[in-house]
């Protein structure tokens, strides 16, 4: 390992004190260090094919911004969480140091979780390509009334939902926005997306799980001040027609694992703070 990133949200609670610490363990080593802050997007995405691994200091936020910056060089995450929940973070502030020796000496996995491609589209206009780790959302902005956006899966009418929104999702995401939908929880190594109609009029309106190499596409029928939201960081205005579709991307986001593959598991028992099998009677 001869180059490292640290990335750090500097309105973190010691964010930028932990990454002096964590910069000074490594060039320790002899290891090169590149190091910015959330705001610096520009400079990650300068520095991410020169880089062996990218450590984050923050919360899933700060992840999320980091795997649309680095996915494409293919870079490593290992996320250290400052944050509430941190799903995605492998490593608590307490245990930096021994997760970075255990990194340098091999002793891990890297999981790798797929993304979306998406794509807006205005007539024959593109006004947008982006990649996506947790979810693409079309839903009603400012304003309080609600939207209306019809559904296809490759070129197949599959809905047309009166609601807040609807969210597209990956695996990742299942435990992001579209959790709060009422979405389901989806194992990450499954290669699928979650289509999630937010607040919808109709009672049995649910999610549905699709191939992760289908096209779904999104159309705004109904609705002012609508907004397309990537990641819940990109917002772009939306106007009636405009269609958004999304697949599976060619990159994906790879994150290093300390505990093998029983990590998502544990930390869905953690995280939301389910009964662990000792606890029940």
């Amino acid at each position: 390992m001869k180059r490292v990133g640290i990335l750090y949200h500097p309105e973190r609670a010691d964010g930028s004190q932990r990454a002096l610490v964590v910069v000074g363990m490594l060039m320790a080593s002899g290891v090169s260090v590149w190091q910015g802050s959330t705001g610096d997007e520009d400079g990650l995405c300068q520095a991410a094919p020169t880089l062996d691994l990218l450590i984050t200091l923050g919360g899933d936020g700060t992840i999320v911004r980091a795997v649309r910056a680095v996915a494409t060089a293919g870079v490593p995450i290992l996320g250290v969480n400052l944050g509430r929940l941190g799903f995605l973070a492998e490593v608590d502030p307490s245990d930096v140091e021994s997760a970075i020796n255990a990194v340098m000496a091999g002793e891990c996995i890297i999981e790798e979780r797929m993304m979306l491609h998406a794509e807006l589209c205005r007539g024959s206009q593109v006004l947008l390509r982006a990649e996506a780790i947790n979810d693409v959302v079309m839903a009603r902005g400012s304003g309080s009334r609600t939207v209306r956006i019809s559904v296809n899966v490759d070129g197949h009418y599959v809905m047309t939902q009166t609601a807040d929104g609807i969210i597209v999702s990956t695996p990742t995401g299942s435990t992001a926005y579209c959790l709060a939908a009422g979405g389901p929880i989806v194992a990450p190594d499954l290669n699928c997306m979650t289509i999630t109609p937010i607040a919808a009029h109709l009672a049995l309106a649910r999610a549905i799980v699709v191939p992760a190499a289908r096209h779904v596409c999104l159309r705004l029928v109904k609705g002012e001040s609508a907004v397309l939201t990537v990641d819940g960081q990109i917002d772009v205005p939306l106007e009636l027609g405009d269609e958004l579709c999304s697949t599976a991307s060619e990159n994906t986001a790879k994150f290093v694992r300390l505990g093998g593959d029983r990590y998502f598991y544990s930390t869905i028992l953690r995280r939301l703070r389910w009964p662990d099998r000792g606890t029940i009677p």
